[in-house]
């Protein structure tokens, strides 16, 4: 009895602590964000702040700019950049670069939801760090004929629900907003042109080239 009670307490220690040591997040945020807490922001840089879809490039050396410094986490949520986004605000950077809600509709939540949690982190950028000139993205197209997504391949109509309120929230806080969504899907569909993803969501090399071409004014 005695070996079976101290198994049954063991066993729930190992998962406490492996839910202390995931954190809110999980681990790899939890690896990015407090490797960012050390990196140092200025008012010179303009940061790319986002999920995989920001994670997975490289910024800087895609636009031959030293000032472009990457935030993105993968897998990051919405809630996720407003708890971490304290000490890239407090460097006041010249630019943010904002794509986020993706993951939040993998996680079943409606557009409006995921457009309200925007507006609080907007108004939180706007509020802490007023001289950053804030431009929101819009979220990209996916490709339902890929399969290794299926939380996000069949969500479209609120992908573009989202886009939507991301441009009245744009319009509404004075921020600029950028329209990526139709520069990457498939002439006559709603999907994200396959010649730019290999999965449906993520993008490759062609796709960023696109997506830089978009932002190329703006960033300038």
């Amino acid at each position: 009895m005695k070996k079976v009670c101290f198994f049954i307490v063991a066993s729930l220690l190992f998962v406490t602590n492996s839910f202390a040591q995931q954190g809110k997040y999980g681990t790899y945020y939890d690896q990015r964000a407090t490797l960012f807490e050390y990196l140092p922001v200025t008012s010179s840089d303009i940061i790319f702040l986002g999920n995989s879809l920001t994670d997975g490039c490289e910024w800087g050396e895609l636009f031959g700019n030293p000032h472009i410094k990457n935030r993105g986490i993968s897998g990051d949520v919405v809630m996720g950049i407003y708890d971490r986004i304290t000490p890239i605000l407090k460097g006041k950077p010249a630019k943010i670069f904002l794509m986020s809600g993706i993951n939040d509709v993998s996680h079943d939540l409606t557009a409006d939801s995921v457009v309200v949690m925007l507006r609080k982190l907007v108004i939180k950028i706007k509020t802490d760090s007023p001289k950053t000139k804030l431009y929101l993205q819009s979220l990209l197209p996916v490709n339902d004929e890929f399969t290794r997504f299926p939380k996000v391949h069949n969500k479209t109509q609120v992908i573009i629900d989202i886009n939507k309120g991301i441009k009245l929230l744009a319009k509404e806080k004075g921020c600029t907003y950028i329209d990526l969504y139709s520069r990457l899907i498939a002439p006559g569909t709603q999907s994200l042109n396959k010649k730019y993803t290999n999965d449906g969501l993520h993008l490759l090399g062609p796709g960023y080239l696109i997506w830089k071409e978009v932002l190329k004014p703006y960033v300038k």
